[in-house]
Parts: structure tokens; sequence; C-alpha cells
């Protein structure tokens, strides 16, 4: 075949291929769909409950109880913006990447009715969604699975970690916050005595029974952190009343709304990294890592307090230029023997 009659095939092809792609998109066709949401109802203030099965059979589940989140299994207080974020994942999931559409690819997949990494259950008032977290293609997406249906699709930006069954994952960590600026007064009482603090306009700080003292602004600061945030490491039982002993420390937080308080128990064994802690605007007792609270037990007021030069001390004893006085004599009935003075020869 000669080039004459070769462009003129390659001439037809590319003028079939146009009339093609007229066709199908010619006015009046439909136009391939957009990836659809795979919950295109679902909304975080809409969820009531949401309970999560792991492979092991462990069931975990977040209820709200009068408009509060709370963990049913010891009605513990958890995290609502963990909550949220996770639901709005499962809300933004798209069905985009469709991996599988036979039953017989979801036990390999595992997301089969009995076979699954994870069993999701969300309530929505009277309406239950039940869907199937598999395996992991990636660190950062995960197979997803409807029940009662057969299409598995692949989502992004979810991994099995953040769908845990153990209540440390959800409980607040934060147990009890008290913010610095409302602060009034702060007094403390531990083994070291009482530490008395009273602010004075807006940031300065004194201590009630020496206010003339000039006190450690960073170590002022390092203490008023200590007691205005407190995380906790686990919490006890709602039953739990009976601590052992007294407390020792005690924190009183004076604000124009009140006085809360926060006490703290020894360890129970030497051993223990935890120490026990009740804040009286909290139902439960919980458990703090000692290096959290370690501040609140040391602390003594006297540490607090910058220390003055004392009058006549060896710094003080330096001339305006820097040199040295001269020693006084050990008798002041003596006088101090001058130095003797050489004379150079003359020459």
């Amino acid at each position: 075949m000669n080039t004459a009659k070769k462009n003129i095939v390659l001439l037809v092809l590319l003028i079939v291929q146009v009339a093609l792609i007229a066709f199908l998109y010619r006015p009046g066709q439909k136009v391939t769909p957009s990836a659809a949401n795979i919950f295109p109802s679902l909304a975080f203030e809409k969820v009531t409950a949401m309970t999560i099965t792991d492979d092991q059979g462990k069931t975990i589940t977040l209820a709200k109880k009068d408009g509060v989140w709370l963990l049913s299994q010891g009605e513990f207080p958890v995290d609502t913006t963990k909550i949220e974020e996770l639901i709005k994942k499962f809300s933004d999931s798209k069905s985009s990447r469709l991996v599988s559409q036979t039953a017989a690819s979801h036990a390999r997949l595992k997301v089969g009715d009995t076979d699954f990494n994870r069993k999701v259950e969300l309530t929505e008032g009277d309406v239950k969604t039940v869907f199937y977290l598999g395996t992991a293609p990636s660190a950062k997406s995960i197979h997803l699975r409807l029940a009662e249906a057969k299409e598995v699709y692949q989502i992004d930006d979810l991994s099995a970690w953040q769908v845990q069954t153990d209540k440390e994952s959800w409980w607040q960590a934060r147990y009890f916050s008290q913010s610095i600026e409302t602060l009034t007064g702060l007094t403390l009482v531990n083994t070291k005595g009482t530490i008395e603090l009273i602010k004075e306009g807006d940031k300065e700080w004194r201590l009630k029974e020496k206010p003339e003292s000039t006190l450690d602004s960073k170590r002022i600061e390092k203490l008023l952190a200590s007691a205005g945030e407190i995380s906790v490491a686990s919490y006890q039982a709602k039953d739990f009343t009976s601590p052992k002993g007294k407390p020792v420390a005690t924190i009183t937080y004076q604000t124009k709304d009140g006085a809360p308080t926060l006490q703290i128990w020894a360890k129970d064994k030497p051993e223990d990294q935890d120490l026990l802690v009740k804040a009286s605007q909290v139902v439960f007792y919980a458990k703090v890592k000692e290096y959290g609270v370690k501040e609140l037990m040391e602390v003594s007021a006297e540490s607090l307090i910058i220390a003055q030069p004392v009058a006549g001390d060896a710094a003080s004893a330096k001339t305006d230029t820097g040199a040295v006085a001269p020693a006084a004599s050990a008798d002041p009935g003596v006088p101090a023997i001058p130095a003797p003075v050489t004379t150079p020869p003359d020459k």
C-alpha cells in the first residue's frame, strides 16, 4: 500500500472516531454520574449510638444519654470530638472505588457477615445502619461493605486503628480543666504546708501570707499549669467511693462562680505509677500519672519566692569598678597594716 492510500485510511479512521465521540456525547445523553455517598443521609447530629465489634468478638457501645455521649459499659465520659470525626469519615465515604461485586470475595477481603475486621452499627432514632470494615490496601484506606449488599468499596482516609473496641481509646482524657484566667486565687495544701496564692490585677500573683515577697514567675506558671489541666490515665468504677487514707494534696480554685476542689491520694504501692484523684465537679474518681501531679505534691511556699541578696555578703563586697574591697581587720581596734611599697633604686 502506497503512502497516499495509507493517509486516506488514517483519515477515515480519524473521521470515524470523531463521529463516535460526537454520537456518544450528543445533547440529551446522560453523563456518567459522579461517585455517590455510601451513607447519603448520615449526620453526626442524628446519630444516637455506635456499636463496634472487632474480629475477636470484643464489643464496645458509645451512646447518647440526656444529650451527652457516654461509654455504655460503666457510663464513663467519652471524647465527643473523636466520635464526631469518625462519623464524619463514614458520611464522607464515596462509592468511586468499587473493588468487588461478588459474595465469594467477602471473606477474602474480611468484610463477611461472620468474617470481618470490624462490624459497625450506627443508630439514628429507629434506623440502624450496619456495615463491615475489612482489609487495608494501604495505611490510609480500608475495604467497606454495607450489610446485605454484595459491593465492596475501597474507602480512603480511614483505618482500622480509628475504630477500636477498647474503652481507653474513647473516654475523655481531660479529667479536669480550670482556666487560669478565671482564677482569683488558689490554695494548695500538701505535705510541705499550705500555699495560698491571690491574684492582683489580671496577672500578678502574690502569697497571701507574704504579699511583699517577689515570686518566681516561671515557677508560678508551672504550678498553675499543673493545677489547671489534669489528664486521666484511667477511670474508677462509678460505685467507687472509698479511697484509702486521707488525701496528700488538696487544691481549691477560687473563682467568681465558686470554689471547685481537686484531691490527690498517695500511691497504693511504691512501684505504682498512677495516683488516685477526685475533682468535686466530676462524678468519677480517676487515676492519673504521677509525673502529671508531681509539682502539686512537692512544691512549697518557700520554693516560689525569689531569694533576696543579704547585705554584707561576699557578692556585695565588690566596688563599683568591680574590684574587691580590702578585707577588714579581725580586731577592729588594730589598724590594718598597709602593704609595703617597693621603690625602684636610683640609676
